[in-house]
């Protein structure tokens, strides 16, 4: 099927599971104030496919905050980045649940919205 209508066509099964790949999404938006670590909801039941960690509104470039994700019911090892490196997207991985926390007192009141693709 795919050599007649070109390289790029789907076959059958590609298309139906083409459907599925992203069928729902959920956005979260955690309130940073110091140090103060914010979990998502627990996607345990559906882990996401896809996570896009991005800023809401105006921050401070010079503050970092941490990252931790959940994969297979424990936490990795911490991410760290600055909010120059926004938006963060992670995929290719089962993830259960996603938490961020500030550095030493850098974020004040900066709002991180969480949009995961399940």
């Amino acid at each position: 099927m795919a050599s007649k209508y070109g390289r790029n066509a789907w076959t059958v099964q590609e298309a139906a599971n083409a459907a599925d790949a992203y069928a729902t999404y959920k956005c979260e938006i955690l309130t940073l104030v110091d140090d103060d670590e914010k979990t998502t909801a627990s996607w345990a039941n559906q882990p996401a496919k896809e996570v896009v960690i991005f800023s809401e509104g105006s921050v401070a470039n010079d503050d970092n905050i941490i990252i931790a994700l959940k994969i297979a019911g424990s936490y990795g090892a911490d991410i760290e980045i600055s909010h120059d490196n926004l938006p963060f997207t992670v995929k290719g991985l089962l993830i259960e649940e996603v938490t961020i926390h500030g550095v030493n007192g850098e974020s004040q009141n900066d709002l991180l919205t969480v949009l995961s693709f399940h």
